[in-house]
């Protein structure tokens, strides 16, 4: 197996502010700074002159919060699969307003769809033909939503104006500022006060961040081509996250010879969801960007043997690992190579170091002092927790009566997890927790990933790569909310993508059965 990198995407950044306007500042508020200094010089300004009116940001989330609020009662009630359907297409309002009304013949769907993503046309037609009267709501609901936006707008400067029509595309970059108020009014006053040095230093910033980047993806490149068996882990946990995320069999294919291939140029477009809807309530954290199943790996494959990487994986992949105790027993290998990164990078603020930090400090408590000393048994005791806890919970499911708390089952177990055993006798202990049995929702049980081991790998390769702007992962990865205990989230849809001529096989690794994971109820907002 050959490794490459192609640095586009999953930044950590590790750099101190300079000297300059920008010394001094909080932790939080070099946090801010640190993200908008990952986007590109177009979008930095467009957050900067945002910023000098931090007002509409507030009025902003107000009007959001109502219409996303109206816009759950609409879907609530409906079957889960039309639910994931309709929010996927309110990604494109524009189409929702051409659809909405009444049923139209396929003559006429097809004259107004054309041109969207194939995906997108299926559920058009769908949606058209069984919920119209559901899509002029949904129409009405964005585009009042627009009027109270253009309203409040309509005050300012065009400057102005236009720079918040533009940032209401990015609607992540939204919510942290709003969120993040006291980083938000500091950078509009200085960018007021001296706006040439304040672009310079966050220029300066820009740049360290991609030579940051380029060395620490290396690094974890590196670090898996020393560790084979990690590699081989991180493949078959990448396969089991894709058929989670809908890959369906034609993503399997065979190989072309070099002679017979032709460059076929792929665009993908990752349209968000519109910032006045949110994203999908039934994820943990903030989703807005459906991205495809290889980029959440952090990489693809451009020939049978050559892995190419284009970043860390993904935060929404990172909690996905997490977030499913079988993962630890199948993949303890790879579960390993993560925790080390972790450990020689936790300062930087990267989708590793965000989610380890969480897990590690959600697990102390359950675990021996030495469980995360770096010896040569921490892959066993790794592979052990996931076996505990795997057991454990297959207790909670089947008890018909009383349900032992966890270090109950572990005191009355303690022979079968040796390198567990020692925390009974710890200080550490935690404080014993009633334990019920949880229930899945209908709608996490629709979407919660059922492993189903292919024959062969997915290969898809990009012969060109719209490159992903590497502060939204950055923005998740920061300011990223307490996530509820192994919560899953339901699986996205990627956008449908042209698929090249060029298609390559690889042998297929041996896959373990797995349980189904056991999803306890999703958050309610």
């Amino acid at each position: 197996m050959i490794l490459t990198t192609l640095v586009l995407g999953g930044v950590q950044l590790k750099t101190e502010l300079s000297n300059g306007i920008l010394q001094g500042l909080s932790e939080d508020e070099h946090k801010a700074v640190e993200a908008i200094a990952l986007y590109p010089e177009k979008e930095r300004n467009i957050i900067l002159e945002a910023a000098l009116y931090p007002e509409v940001l507030v009025r902003m989330q107000n009007i959001r919060k109502n219409t996303e609020e109206k816009f759950k009662l609409l879907l609530e009630n409906l079957p889960d699969e039309d639910q994931k359907k309709l929010f996927n297409l309110s990604r494109y309002p524009d189409l929702i307003e051409k659809i909405e009304g009444k049923k139209k013949s396929k003559d006429e769907l097809k004259n107004l769809i054309i041109g969207y993503p194939k995906e997108i046309q299926e559920q058009a037609v769908f949606a058209n033909q069984q919920y119209y009267t559901l899509l002029t709501n949904m129409n009405t609901l964005y585009s009042n939503s627009e009027l109270a936006f253009e309203t409040i707008l309509k005050n300012y400067a065009l400057s102005t104006q236009q720079a918040y029509k533009e940032l209401v595309k990015l609607p992540e970059v939204v919510t942290i500022l709003a969120e993040n108020m006291s980083a938000t009014v500091l950078l509009g006053d200085l960018y007021k006060k001296n706006p040439v040095e304040l672009k310079k230093e966050l220029n300066s910033l820009h740049i360290a961040a991609a030579e940051q980047k380029t060395k620490e993806l290396n690094e974890w490149k590196q670090n898996l081509e020393d560790n084979p068996e990690a590699m081989a882990e991180y493949e078959q946990a990448a396969k089991e996250f894709a058929t989670g995320q809908g890959v369906n069999e034609s993503d399997y294919t065979t190989y072309v010879p070099e002679e017979k291939k032709s460059e076929v140029e792929i665009r993908y477009i990752y349209q968000p969801y519109p910032y006045w809807f949110g994203w999908p309530w039934w994820y943990h954290y903030e989703y807005w960007y459906p991205y495809p199943y290889w980029y959440h790996w952090g990489y693809y494959y451009s020939s049978p043997n050559v892995i190419v990487f284009i970043g860390l994986p993904s935060n929404y992949y990172m909690n996905w690992h997490f977030h499913h105790h079988d993962h630890f027993y199948h993949y303890p290998h790879f579960t390993n190579h993560v925790i080390n990164y972790y450990y020689g990078h936790r300062k930087s603020r990267s989708s590793i170091t965000t989610v380890v930090s969480n897990w590690e400090k959600e697990i102390r408590p359950e675990v021996p002092k030495n469980f995360f000393e770096n010896d040569n048994s921490r892959v066993d005791r790794i592979k052990e927790y996931g076996k505990f806890k795997m057991d454990y919970q297959s207790t909670v499911q089947k008890a018909n009566g009383k349900v032992p708390n966890q270090m109950d089952y572990l005191k009355n177990n303690a022979n079968k997890y040796p390198t567990l055993k020692p925390v009974l006798n710890e200080k550490s202990i935690i404080k014993p927790q009633p334990t019920v049995k949880e229930k899945k929702t209908k709608i996490e049980e629709y979407y919660s990933p059922k492993y189903e081991p292919k024959e062969k790998t997915i290969i898809k390769k990009p012969s060109t790569y719209q490159e992903i702007d590497q502060a939204k992962n950055y923005h998740q990865n920061t300011w990223e909310k307490p996530i509820p205990r192994y919560q899953t989230a339901p699986t996205p849809t990627p956008p449908k993508q042209v698929i090249p001529k060029q298609i390559v096989p690889r042998q297929p690794t041996p896959a373990q059965k797995k349980p189904q994971p056991i999803t306890p109820q999703r958050k309610k907002k």
